[in-house]
């Protein structure tokens, strides 16, 4: 998949997704609407939503490619972790949906928001 391709590939999986159409080529901006979208569905009891949503971004880190690597954990993690937290919703809750790069991912992601290291096997550097 190309970088620029990702929402399109999103929005095929999510039908029911909508962004605000201002994001269409900010991919980030894509990721912070997405992460209100499944705050939603963990509010509705979508949990199926939430295990498709871990599927998709899991799928991002199987192109190999930085720029989309990045989006998955910049992105859309980050955005979940963000956005569930100011909205007094456990981010932790969305682990269990996630598989393991994307794991991996959410672990670097505290690490850094702690300013520590990230425990070996976790990828430096995103």
């Amino acid at each position: 998949m190309e970088y620029e391709k990702v929402t399109d590939a999103l929005l095929e999986l999510f039908p029911g997704f909508v962004y605000c159409e201002e994001s269409t080529d900010l991919q980030y901006c894509v990721a912070n609407d997405f992460a209100l979208y499944l705050l939603k569905a963990y509010r509705d009891n979508s949990f199926e939503l939430l295990a498709r949503a871990g599927e998709f971004i899991e799928s991002l880190y199987s192109y190999e490619d930085e720029k989309i690597e990045n989006l998955a954990t910049v992105g859309y993690l980050e955005a979940i972790q963000i956005i569930w937290e100011n909205n007094d919703v456990n981010p932790d809750e969305m682990i269990k949906y996630l598989g393991e790069e994307s794991q991996k991912g959410w672990k670097w992601l505290l690490c850094f928001w702690h300013g520590e290291l990230a425990p070996k096997g976790i990828k430096e550097g995103f």
